[in-house]
């Protein structure tokens, strides 16, 4: 079978399943970006991507419409995607409306957080402090964007959250990058009692500490990935 055609297996296999395999390849390849599995500057080609995943090209293609629409791909004039190079302007740029945005939710959670988003904000604080005590560094991350986001929702505000979801995938790459610099467990202790600190004071109904507090966290991200930025980018866009 060849990248274009389809076997009669898969020309029968429904849409529901055909959507999942969209979505599978989507998650994949989005998360290879992220982790820089996929690097700033590299050129990606359905048929390639999709003998990685073991699937046809139709996914593939889904999944590369979606990414595009979010910014971590773009299209070439010639065949096939490219991964964006990492702008620090860009993300400079992009931190700084994030710390903006963080302030508002924080301190509007505060004053609107409910029995449910307690609990919920609770239960991610637990699972954050598990994660910093066992050093994984991969499980803390995806609890970190799952906090924030709980945080968000408490805010009951569907404007930031739209602009949000606009303005995060342009840092979504760098994220966690200065996480990785030095040791794990006592950065993640540091970072991980950052954020007991928050949802003690959004808990408290404290907004003016809680916007105070997600502030100077934001701040202190944003120039600790600049920093590392400035020593890796220029020369890993040379590979390519």
């Amino acid at each position: 079978m060849n990248g274009e055609t389809l076997s009669v297996a898969e020309r029968s296999v429904p849409a529901a399943q055909a959507g999942d395999l969209a979505s599978t390849a989507y998650r994949r390849i989005r998360d290879a970006i992220l982790r820089m599995e996929f690097q700033p500057g590299q050129r990606l080609q359905e048929t390639d991507v999709a003998t990685w995943l073991g699937v046809s090209r139709t996914p593939v293609r889904e999944a590369f419409r979606r990414l595009q629409a979010e910014g971590l791909l773009q299209s070439l004039a010639t065949r096939g995607v490219v991964v964006p190079e990492v702008s620090i302007e860009e993300i400079d740029d992009a931190y700084r409306v994030i710390e903006m945005l963080e302030a508002l939710a924080s301190r509007q959670a505060a004053e609107r957080r409910t029995e449910d988003g307690a609990a919920a904000l609770r239960a991610l604080l637990a699972q954050m402090q598990a994660a910093a005590t066992a050093a994984e560094l991969e499980r803390w991350a995806g609890i970190d964007v799952d906090l924030h986001a709980t945080i968000r929702s408490i805010a009951a505000n569907p404007k930031l959250v739209q602009v949000a979801d606009l303005v995060y995938p342009v840092i979504d790459r760098v994220r966690h990058l200065h996480l990785r610099e030095g040791s794990e467990p006592e950065r993640l202790a540091v970072e991980t009692a950052a954020h007991r600190r928050l949802g003690e004071a959004i808990l408290a109904g404290d907004g003016d500490q809680a916007e105070a507090l997600v502030r100077e966290l934001f701040a202190k991200a944003r120039l600790d990935n600049i920093r590392l930025l400035r020593r890796w980018v220029s020369p890993l866009r040379r590979n390519f």
